[in-house]
């Protein structure tokens, strides 16, 4: 089974080929205009890379948010049309879920993880996770928290907060969105991918304009 997992909730855009949820091909990019400029050629590149053609594809992944308003829209808005095009099932994966994977991934001594992810407006996201096999599992809903206001209780705290907005002594840093991960937990999930389009990015918050 290929899945072509996208993800643009952040400024590091990234688009990965998975193949029984094994990474085939990989790419990502920095920068707040990667998304609108790069992504199809992103896309381009790892399908090339792989051999494959969205013949190939049997499920289109894409990180659903929380993050920002106009990746997640460029990201979903990229992955429905290639998916209503090519006829193809197409799986929504909260972007912080994946931050989940990766963490525990890195840490096979934690059962739990704290992840927060930048909000942009002098806050974060929040939500605690444990282990669910080859998957993770969220066990509180996510909320929004302002800087330094401390959420840390059980297990390993990170995510792509700066280390210093956290008011935490324990803490890594340097954990953003990434489509290796989307990809991994849509082949867990596999079963829930359809051909319902009609989802929308999980934005948590009001745009504001600044």
């Amino acid at each position: 089974m290929y899945i072509l997992a996208v993800e643009t909730s952040t400024e590091k855009a990234s688009v990965c080929v998975l193949k029984d949820g094994n990474k085939v091909s990989h790419v990502s990019a920095d920068g707040n205009r990667a998304h609108n400029k790069m992504l199809f050629e992103m896309i381009g590149q790892v399908m090339d890379e792989a051999g494959i053609t969205t013949d190939d594809v049997e499920i289109l992944a894409v990180g659903s948010g929380p993050g920002s308003f106009t990746g997640l829209r460029v990201g979903v808005s990229a992955v429905k049309g290639i998916a209503v095009g090519a006829h193809k099932k197409i799986l929504p994966v909260p972007s912080i879920d994946a931050v989940a994977l990766n963490v525990l991934a890195d840490n096979p001594g934690e059962k739990f993880a704290e992840i927060i992810l930048e909000g942009k407006q002098k806050d974060y996201f929040h939500a605690r996770y444990k282990r669910s096999g080859g998957d993770v599992k969220k066990i509180t809903e996510i909320i929004v928290l302002p800087y330094k206001e401390n959420c840390y209780i059980n297990g390993i705290c990170a995510g792509n907060v700066p280390q210093e907005f956290t008011g935490m002594d324990k803490y890594s840093d340097g954990y953003f969105p990434d489509a290796y991960y989307i990809g991994k937990l849509a082949y867990e999930r596999k079963n829930d991918a359809s051909e319902d389009y009609s989802f929308e990015p999980e934005y948590y918050k009001e745009f504001k304009v600044r």
